[in-house]
């Protein structure tokens, strides 16, 4: 078949007409699914999931959430959850239940993100648009702090995140399952969904302790305050569905308390006799704990070289829901310090103040333009080249997390093999660890090499699985 040159021509119109449509932001997004899934792949057993394999693997799913409820408290939810991920790699073949988990907490996130942006924005989530995907998926990628490996306390360390981060995220789309219930016009179907909405709210309130108590407060403040006025125009099923989401959240949170394993955990952690000055002392630590994590992260800064940089935000922002979310976030971040100075400080209980840091500081710079403030920077090409130097610093940090998790990804797998042949072959040196510290603070994933019951755990674990035929070369 010979081609016209005519028709050639109109065959490279299209081409070229089509490339003009393909935009670059199509590659960003790939680019940044790419890297989650990537990420993903890399998640290895850390810390209390040694607890986790050695009892499921020896005694079973029941006995391990019996151990969490006798020695812990009674906050199973999360350790439930994450035993259903991980049972698939109970044998240690395979690490696809650490893969679907942390995939899981991606879409857990981003969801949330979105969630909040058609929020804030007043918009339905149909109507957002690539832009404010990209911008989701941005923020998804930007819990690394200076001195703190967020990324992998997010994505990484998945017990910490089960307690720290995901009630949260659930409970966000608690409220948005609760809101698109308004266009549903069956009392019945009301009716057989509200053991559901329980349910949610058992989970979102069964996992931290401050998480839970910030959720409970955000909620009635949201839906019982704000509303009182309103509360004679309220319909049936609004009042059915808030109750719901109550029980659930009141159910839940006590539940923590009643198991025996509360006590015995407040005994090993907490401060039950101390002096006041001491608890003074206590409160202060960790108070510059958390601000100093808050201060010294990039997004922060990022926000105000974007107020500084131009008058109008590309998107308008709900200035009382702007307030509701700072105030949630401020809830949050005083509940994490007064919790933390009864017990201890640790920088993996940050993941959640950090994933609502981004929202926030988004609202926060619309109420702050909505009052006419203005900068001398504003619009000066000093801060667009500021920004660009601050998007530099993610890139940077973003990019240290991951390299991070690579290598400990890739020492895990090796001294996993060496210290399976130890233990089979009776050998009584001890484990190699694979760690993550953070200069100069030190901060940052530690292993079996530097806690006991870390290796205890991961020597009973060991123990279950099949032998290697090559650990007597």
């Amino acid at each position: 078949m010979i081609l016209k040159p005519h028709s050639l021509g109109l065959s490279q119109l299209r081409i070229g007409a089509e490339l003009k449509k393909f935009s670059p932001k199509y590659l960003l997004l790939a680019a940044t699914i790419s890297i989650h899934l990537w990420q993903a792949s890399l998640v290895r057993p850390v810390a209390d999931d040694y607890t986790l394999l050695r009892i499921y693997s020896q005694e079973g799913f029941s006995e391990f959430i019996a151990h969490i409820w006798n020695n812990y408290g009674g906050n199973v939810t999360p350790a439930i959850i994450r035993a259903a991920f991980l049972s698939i790699s109970l044998d240690g073949s395979n690490w696809i239940g650490f893969v679907v988990y942390s995939l899981s907490t991606t879409i857990l996130v981003v969801t949330s993100y979105l969630i909040l942006l058609a929020w804030l924005t007043q918009r339905k989530i149909r109507h957002l648009d690539l832009n404010h995907v990209l911008l989701c998926l941005f923020a998804s990628l930007t819990f690394e702090g200076i001195f703190t490996p967020g990324l992998s306390s997010v994505y990484l360390f998945g017990a910490a995140s089960g307690v720290h981060l995901w009630p949260i995220c659930i409970f966000i789309l608690t409220l948005k399952f609760a809101s698109k219930l308004k266009d549903v016009n069956s009392n019945l179907c009301i009716l057989l969904i509200l053991p559901f909405f329980v349910i949610l709210g058992f989970i979102a309130s069964n996992s931290g302790i401050v998480e839970g108590i910030s959720i409970i407060i955000v909620f009635f403040a949201m839906y019982l305050i704000c509303d009182y006025r309103q509360s004679v125009a309220k319909s049936w099923r609004r009042k059915n569905i808030c109750g719901a989401i109550t029980l659930g959240l009141l159910v839940g949170f006590s539940t923590i308390f009643v198991a025996p394993g509360f006590k015995i955990r407040y005994t090993q952690v907490g401060n039950t006799d101390i002096r006041f000055i001491d608890l003074v002392v206590n409160f202060r630590s960790s108070f510059a704990s958390f601000f100093g994590e808050i201060l010294t992260h990039p997004i922060w800064i990022l926000a105000i070289l974007f107020f500084i940089s131009r008058s109008n935000l590309t998107f308008p922002i709900d200035y009382s829901r702007a307030r509701i979310l700072l105030a949630s976030c401020t809830t949050l971040f005083t509940l994490l310090v007064m919790g933390s100075g009864l017990g201890y400080a640790a920088w993996h209980q940050s993941s959640g103040l950090i994933f609502l840091f981004a929202p926030t500081l988004l609202g926060a710079v619309g109420l702050i333009e909505s009052k006419g403030f203005k900068n001398r920077l504003q619009g000066s090409n000093s801060s667009k080249y500021m920004i660009l130097a601050v998007l530099l610093l993610l890139t940077l940090l973003f990019a240290r997390g991951i390299v991070a998790q690579a290598n400990r990804s890739a020492n895990w797998d090796r001294n996993f093999q060496r210290n399976l042949c130890a233990v089979q072959t009776y050998a009584k040196s001890s484990f190699w660890g694979a760690e993550i510290r953070y200069w100069p603070i030190g901060l940052g994933i530690e292993d079996v090499n530097r806690w006991t019951w870390m290796a205890d755990d991961y020597r009973g674990w060991l123990k279950t699985l099949k032998p290697k035929p090559n650990c007597m070369k």
